[in-house]
Parts: structure tokens; sequence; C-alpha cells
């Protein structure tokens, strides 16, 4: 009697634990979706490497599904307990939940840690965003203006070198914009829309000197 007791205490206290369990997966599936609401909107966020990092948390469901899934089967085997059962199958069960227990808390804290790491992650999107926008602004008008200016000068020394050149330009803030570039801890989102910006210049350059 007195080890089928200790072990419904060990499956009450364990029943807690799931459920804090469960809502911290909740709240951490939340945050996770609000980072990924500012991603994909071809803005010059790192959506690429934010989603990896989305991705490599998002592995801490695995254990969660399976570990859920083991926990459902060992309650719905001890949730009818007869007494007299066999004292070492009360025994692993108990030590089970136990160490269920210690496994959700110990889960529950580093998602806790993982939330506030995407929240902050969050707050320096929306910052970077305002960041860039502006000289994200520049730098398409800038290349608006270039294409124009080559396609209406007729008569222009290296025009096709000089198009070439505006074209790659226009493919590399293509995958800027879209956030495919790899990360460079040397080199800020705005530094490459800047370095392009600079491109460009030097394109438009390029063609004033060589009109006729």
């Amino acid at each position: 009697m007195d080890a089928e007791r200790h072990l419904a205490d060990r499956m009450r206290a364990a029943s807690e634990a799931q459920l804090r369990l469960q809502q911290g997966f909740e709240r951490f599936d939340e945050v996770r979706g609000e980072v990924e609401s500012v991603l994909g909107h071809g803005d010059g966020l790192p959506a690429k490497a934010v989603r990896a990092q989305l991705q490599e948390a998002g592995e801490l469901w695995n254990w969660f599904h399976e570990s859920t899934a083991l926990y459902e089967r060992m309650r719905s085997l001890w949730s009818d307990l007869d007494s007299g059962g066999d004292l070492e199958a009360v025994a692993a069960a108990s030590e089970y939940f136990s160490e269920h227990c210690d496994h959700c808390a110990s889960h529950v804290a580093e998602l806790d840690g993982a939330i506030n790491s995407f929240r902050e992650l969050r707050s320096k999107l929306v910052e970077l965003r305002e960041k860039v926008a502006p000289i994200r602004e520049r730098a398409h008008t800038s290349l608006a203006a270039a294409r124009n200016e080559l396609e209406h000068t007729v008569s222009l020394q290296g025009k096709f070198a000089l198009t070439a050149r505006l074209n790659a330009v226009s493919d590399r803030m293509s995958d800027l914009d879209a956030g495919n570039v790899e990360p460079d801890p040397n080199r800020k989102v705005t530094d490459w829309y800047r370095d392009m910006e600079t491109e460009i210049a030097e394109i438009r350059d390029a063609v004033t000197r060589s009109a006729p």
C-alpha cells in the first residue's frame, strides 16, 4: 500500500509537470511563430539564417512528442492501481514518473531560455528592418535609375559589360532582399546594401563618362 501510495503521488506530480511542459511548448511555439511572421517580406532581413535557428530549436518538439507518447502509455498502464500489485513493477513505475518530473522541469527551463532568446531576436529583427529600409530604398532607386540610363543611351562604349555588371548587382540585391545570403560576422545587412549602392553609382558614373 505504501508503494502504491507513493506511485500515486508520483503520478500526480508527473501530471502537473507534464501540464507545465505542455504550456511551455505552447508559449515556445507562439513566440517562434512571432519570429517567423517578420520574415519573408523581401525587406532584407536574414530569413535563411533565422529560419535555420528556428528549425534547430524546433527539434525540441521531437523530444516532446516522444516523451509525451511514452508518458501517456505509462499513465494509461498505471491509471487503475490494484492493491497487491508487483512491488518491483510499482517501484519501477514510481522511478519513471519521478524521472519524468525531473525531465519536464529541465525542459521547461530550456524552453524559457529559448522563448526569451526568440523574443530578443524578434526585437532585433524589427529594429534591423527599420535600419535597412532607407538604405535599401536608395539602392533600389539607384538600380532603377541605372537601368533606365543604360537602356536610353544608344551609343555607349562598354554598354554590354556595364549591363552585365548591373544585372549581377540586381541578382545579388534580389538574394539580399529575400534574406538568402549567408551571414558574415564582419558585414551587416546595411553594409551589403551600401556596397551595392556604391557599385551602382560606379556604373552610373561609367555611363555618364562613356556617353557621347
